[in-house]
């Protein structure tokens, strides 16, 4: 169901997104880099290369767990404009409604 602005009662609303710096987080710590970095350290310190593999595994995982834990709140809580008014404003969803 599309939201309706509280300020002009209006149907013509945007959702307003920030996905820039979360795709460029992705980019920089995707297990490919992560795990690139961990074998090239492993390689600098005479250790090998295997180790390098399993710790940015875990590295990338951990990451990976923490951004799920985050992209509920912003399911929940999401914000848009209005395209007559220009207003701004937040909606909250429930569970069922996700």
């Amino acid at each position: 169901m599309k939201p309706v602005c509280p300020h002009c009662k209006s149907s013509s609303v945007d959702e307003m997104t920030n996905g820039t710096n979360h795709t460029m987080n992705e980019m920089l710590l995707s297990p490919t880099v992560l795990i690139s970095i961990s074998i090239s350290l492993c390689r600098s310190f005479n250790v090998h290369p295997a180790v390098g593999v399993i710790a940015g595994t875990a590295i990338a995982t951990l990451f990976k767990m923490s951004q799920s834990n985050n992209a509920l709140p912003m399911l929940i809580n999401q914000q848009y404009r209005c395209e007559d008014c220009i207003h701004m404003f937040s909606t909250i969803h429930s569970f069922d409604s996700i």
